[in-house]
């Protein structure tokens, strides 16, 4: 899961439990201890004790809670991430940030605030 390219999302798709998928609307609350993919559009709360996907076709905009965030796609919010916000170079994000470690590749976008801390 450490290699995100622009070109290829390689992640193992058996571990993946629940997918918001491509030309979905999704309104409304997630807790999960388990891998959430969004490829459609999610508004609302995610609260997770493992990793969030945004696809380069995903859209969030709400309130995110998880050990791991992966952005391809666009996000608005407020995120708290106990590990790690990951951004592709397509990533976008609007909002508040808070981490404990963050990754910004070249051609992503944050617009908002990044309060880097240990969080438990």
């Amino acid at each position: 899961m450490d290699n995100m390219t622009n070109e290829n999302i390689s992640i193992d798709s058996e571990i993946i439990e629940t997918i918001i998928g491509a030309n979905t609307k999704f309104k409304g609350q997630v807790k999960t201890d388990k891998v959430l993919r969004i490829d459609g559009e999610f508004e609302g709360t995610i609260d997770s004790t493992s990793l969030i996907i945004i696809s380069e076709i995903g859209k969030f905009k709400g309130d995110i809670k998880c050990h791991t965030c992966q952005l391809f796609g666009h996000g608005e919010g407020t995120a708290v991430c106990s590990e790690l916000f990951k951004f592709a170079s397509t990533g976008v994000f609007t909002g508040d940030v808070e981490t404990k470690n963050i990754v910004l590749t070249e051609g992503s976008l944050l617009d908002g605030t990044i309060k880097m801390a240990h969080l438990r």
